[in-house]
């Protein structure tokens, strides 16, 4: 008898929300972690007394939404406390600071507000906007099959933006490209610039945004991840951290098992690797036949940007120097082509950044009179020398040329900067082994996005993926409805013959040698 159900490689949010839906259902789950901290990008790090949360921003849908809805199908609504944010986000726009309303209808004033030339093409984008929601919402619908045929049947407009970039979808309306360029500007959230990112990507966060709402999660995203934990264990699965999976054991065309680095093997029904196919793929089932054709594919895959994040931790509240927003872009560069290239190129100082004032959004992640704030734009692994004496020169380098234009937006920052901590795509490949420290798995293009993207099923029998680099794609909601949907089709498939009963799961409390 295998000691348990369902073995997941990686505690990343796909790996997490797999085991924790897995758990509510009856099954046993293990997950394996190398780190030292469950969530991956949905962490924390602390510094000299400071909390920083390491990626969440904000989510929609966090109450009576499609995300709040996934976290009750896994058990984790109970232990969160979601926060609403007063605007998805703000920008610094033509010197003046604009804060985008999260209701769709005020959104709409805005905008011919500042656009009164094309009020209407933007009637005609947002009637597009609420079909495409229809569509999506029929597509996803757990309806019987026949309403579900006859809801799909009204979806064209979901599925030809499906096969558009975010550019497209919006350009068709006969829209300015100012006015794309501002409705478009929350595109580093995705990891491409609107004309190469996938309409899908970029319109389903922003309705979750403008007609469910956006929030944040006290406690940051660490907090999220715990919750996923709690419920594993609670229904006493096990979440092993410090514990890098070496191999996954293959039986005559059946994942059975895994092997840890430190050499011990656990037993399974089922295995989900929650961590990149290409390290799936490449390492951990690198003697398997079916593992190097799936690789020659994957190789044809662009794998998305990664970020350079700095951290600031404050000796003053960030309102006292004028940060007042929770999520501001300091937009200089209007074209997003531009923007994007020189983030590429490594000229940080040329690219538009996003500030997040972590202190407005959750007053309690950090202790009165201690500001958290954390820089970010999208960058590229190859700027960053692999020489650790270069790396650690180029970092103390940008990091300084950061806080001098920091400085000229807001006077006093630097004089109030305790903590300094630069992340850049070495520390994301460092901490979540991703390829080239990607953030969103694969790249969000239309040729890689949808029905087009990675599917969770495996070559191997008994073998799942989850996570960003899978069906449905990245970002918090995305790795986690990968999670979900897979562990419902796990559940399908294994039934209740094969779930391990508890007086065995007991017995079997060590690994086997």
């Amino acid at each position: 008898m295998s000691k348990y159900d369902v073995i997941i490689i990686g505690a990343g949010l796909g790996g997490l929300s797999c085991a924790a839906r897995l758990s509510t259902l009856g099954y046993r789950t293990a997950v394996f972690e190398s780190h030292t901290l469950a969530g991956g990008y949905a962490t924390e790090f602390r510094r000299k007394g400071y909390v920083f949360d390491v990626a969440l921003h904000g989510v929609g849908g966090l109450e009576n939404g499609s995300f709040g809805q996934m976290l009750q199908a896994c058990g984790a609504d109970q232990g969160i406390v979601p926060l609403r944010k007063k605007h998805p986000y703000s920008i610094r726009w033509q010197e003046e600071i604009i804060d985008i309303p999260s209701d769709a209808e005020a959104y709409v004033q805005l905008l011919k507000k500042m656009f009164p030339a094309e009020q209407k093409g933007i009637d005609r984008l947002f009637a597009g906007i609420h079909r495409f929601a229809a569509g999506f919402s029929a597509f996803t619908s757990p309806l019987s099959p026949w309403r579900k045929a006859a809801g799909l049947m009204k979806a064209g407009t979901f599925f030809r933006w499906t096969q558009m970039t975010a550019w497209e979808a919006v350009k068709q309306f006969g829209l300015s490209d100012k006015f794309t360029e501002f409705f478009t500007a929350l595109w580093p959230y995705y990891g491409l610039p609107p004309k190469r990112l996938a309409a899908l990507y970029f319109f389903i966060p922003w309705l979750g945004y403008h007609l469910e709402g956006t929030y944040y999660i006290q406690g940051g995203g660490q907090a999220l991840s715990n919750a996923l934990v709690d419920v594993i264990q609670s229904a006493g699965g096990q979440v092993h951290l410090r514990s890098e999976v070496s191999e996954i054991v293959v039986t005559d065309g059946k994942a059975n098992g895994v092997k840890l680095k430190k050499g011990e093997l656990y037993d399974a029904n089922w295995i989900v690797s929650g961590i990149s196919p290409l390290l799936t793929y490449g390492r951990l089932l690198q003697h398997e036949p079916a593992a190097k054709r799936e690789m020659e594919k994957l190789n044809t895959l662009e794998i998305g940007t990664s970020l350079t994040q700095l951290y600031l931790g404050l000796t003053c509240e960030p309102h006292e120097l004028g940060i007042t927003q929770e999520d501001l872009i300091l937009y200089h560069e209007p074209d997003s082509e531009t923007d994007y290239a020189a983030a590429m190129r490594g000229e940080y100082t040329k690219c538009n950044w996003s500030i997040t004032n972590y202190n407005a959004m959750d007053s309690t992640l950090n202790e009165p009179g201690k500001g958290c704030i954390a820089v970010t734009f999208p960058d590229n692994m190859e700027n960053w020398p692999a020489d650790r004496a270069a790396y650690r020169t180029k970092k103390a380098e940008v990091t300084r040329h950061m806080l001098e234009v920091l400085e000229q937006h807001y006077p006093g920052l630097a004089s109030k900067v305790a903590v300094a901590e630069l992340g850049t795509p070495r520390t994301m490949q460092r901490y979540t082994a991703n390829p080239a420290g990607a953030v969103y798995g694969f790249a969000q293009t239309v040729r890689q996005s949808g029905i087009k993207r990675l599917k969770r099923t495996a070559p191997l029998h008994r073998l799942s993926l989850v996570g960003a680099w899978t069906q449905p794609g990245g970002g918090f909601q995305g790795a986690i409805s990968s999670g979900i949907m897979e562990a419902d089709r796990i559940a399908a498939k294994l039934g209740q013959a094969e779930r391990v009963k508890q007086t065995t799961y007991e017995a079997y409390q060590t690994p086997r040698t």
